[in-house]
C-alpha cells in the first residue's frame, strides 16, 4: 500500500494534520510514503520545509474538515497492533534504553530531489531555490525544468514550492521569511 492509496489523495497533495502534544497548531504536510514500521507517515513539512512523521495519534482533517486520527486507518491500526505485540517481546523495550539521545543530537533528515520529482508533478509549477543545494545550483534548475517546473529567481505570490538548500542550522533566508509570508510551501533538499 502506498501512502496515497491510505490517504486516498494524488502525489504531491498537502495534507492539513496536527500534532496534539504541541502547541504550533495545524499545518500543511506532502505525504511522501509510510514509514518502514507502518505505524507513521514520512511527509514535508510546508512550514520549513523539514520531514516530518505524522505519527498515529495526530489528528488528519479531511476536506470537509471532520478530523480522523492516523491510528483510526485500517491499515495504521493493524501495523500499530503488530507494533504492539512485537513490543511485548521486549527487544525493542530494551535496545531503546541503550540509545537515549538528546534532540539536539539528532541530524535532520531531508528530502532528495529525485524523491521529490518523482512524487510532485512539477509540470507548469512555479519554483525557487535558495540555501546551498546537493548539486550545482544550474543542474538544479534545469532538472527542475526538464520535469516541466518554472523556475524563479524569487519567491512571489505564485510560487508554489521553495527548494532550500542547506542554509545552516537555524538560518531564516530572505526568501524563506517571504515564503513564510506568502504561504509558499518549502521543501528542504
Amino acid at each position: 500500500m502506498t501512502v496515497f492509496e491510505l490517504l486516498g489523495i494524488k502525489q504531491g497533495d498537502a495534507i492539513k494534520v496536527d500534532d496534539p502534544w504541541s502547541d504550533s497548531g495545524p499545518r500543511f504536510v506532502v505525504p511522501l510514503s509510510i514509514s518502514k514500521n507502518g505505524i507513521s507517515i514520512r511527509t514535508v513539512d510546508t512550514r520549513y520545509g523539514d520531514i516530518r512523521y505524522v505519527k498515529a495519534n495526530w489528528d488528519l482533517y479531511a476536506t470537509d474538515d471532520e478530523v480522523i486520527q492516523l491510528k483510526d486507518l485500517p491499515y495504521i491500526k493493524q501495523k500499530l497492533e503488530e507494533w504492539e505485540e512485537f513490543k511485548l517481546n521486549g527487544k525493542v523495550a530494551h535496545e531503546r534504553a541503550k540509545t537515549i539521545l538528546k534532540q539536539e543530537d539528532i541530524e535532520r533528515e531531508y528530502s532528495t530531489l529525485d524523491e521529490i520529482l518523482t512524487t510532485i508533478n512539477m509540470t507548469d509549477i512555479r519554483v525557487a531555490l535558495t540555501g546551498t543545494l546537493p548539486i550545482p545550483r544550474a543542474d538544479a534548475k534545469s532538472l527542475l525544468e526538464s520535469h516541466g517546473a518554472i523556475v524563479m529567481g524569487s519567491v512571489g505570490k505564485q510560487t508554489s514550492f521553495l527548494f532550500m538548500g542547506n542554509t545552516g542550522r537555524h538560518e531564516i533566508t530572505s526568501k524563506m521569511k517571504k515564503a513564510h509570508d506568502l504561504g509558499v510551501k518549502i521543501i528542504t533538499l
